[in-house]
């Protein structure tokens, strides 16, 4: 019997369903609710998941390093989004301009030195391959998030 076969096949389908219920969550509302966003987390747990193919062990130290780094990025990148949506450049001087872009630049700063920060922790608990393979996961995820709202917003509501 060809178990690993059999194994990838499973994880497979698991990923097709977990994002068709992706989709159709993405499908039914502008703006994502609490349940839509639970299935979106869903889904990008699973992609991770069988991306890096975690051993039980390593799951059990790996999410929750990973899900305290999530909401840190998740805050570092709201606070640019709201310095470049909130802070128009319309009539404001250069230098309240240059300010501002400072200010975002000092947050990217903020996103790296977390990076860093946060791969010597999770080299604690996976490897090296690991971690790339989960930023090639995150890459994923944030393309098919891109790519079904891009849909979602090309057609009229229904």
């Amino acid at each position: 019997m060809n178990s690993p076969k059999i194994l990838s096949n499973v994880k497979g389908i698991s990923l097709i369903l977990l994002f068709t219920l992706f989709s159709t969550a993405m499908a039914w509302a502008q703006r994502p609710s609490g349940e839509e966003m639970q299935r979106i987390q869903d889904a990008k747990i699973a992609i991770i998941t069988n991306r890096l193919n975690l051993t039980p062990e390593q799951s059990t130290g790996f999410w929750p390093i990973y899900n305290e780094y999530s909401q840190k990025r998740r805050e570092i990148h709201r606070a640019q989004r709201k310095i470049i949506n909130d802070k128009k450049a319309e009539g404001k001087t250069d230098e309240q301009v240059l300010n501002n872009l400072k200010e975002v630049q000092d947050l990217k700063q903020q996103d790296l030195d977390l990076e860093k920060e946060y791969q010597n922790r999770f080299l604690k608990v996976i490897s090296a391959n690991q971690i790339i393979e989960l930023y090639k996961a995150e890459r994923t995820f944030n393309d098919m998030l891109i790519q079904r709202l891009k849909q979602r917003q090309g057609k009229p509501n229904e």
